[in-house]
């Protein structure tokens, strides 16, 4: 793997200072993404079957 992926990001939440590889931090992003698309999608469907019975 190249080593611009393994490359250390550092921000600060609050008063905490995190470090992370940029390859896991684009992971954490893309399963976030994937949960809420998919959490949309599901409350959409529930949503619609409640309407209309």
């Amino acid at each position: 793997m190249s080593s611009k992926w393994k490359r250390i990001i550092k921000f600060k939440i609050g008063d905490v200072p995190w470090e992370i590889p940029l390859n896991v931090l684009l992971l954490l992003i893309f399963i976030a993404i994937v949960m809420m698309a998919g959490g949309a999608y599901l409350g959409f469907k529930f949503a619609s079957g409640q309407l209309n019975p």
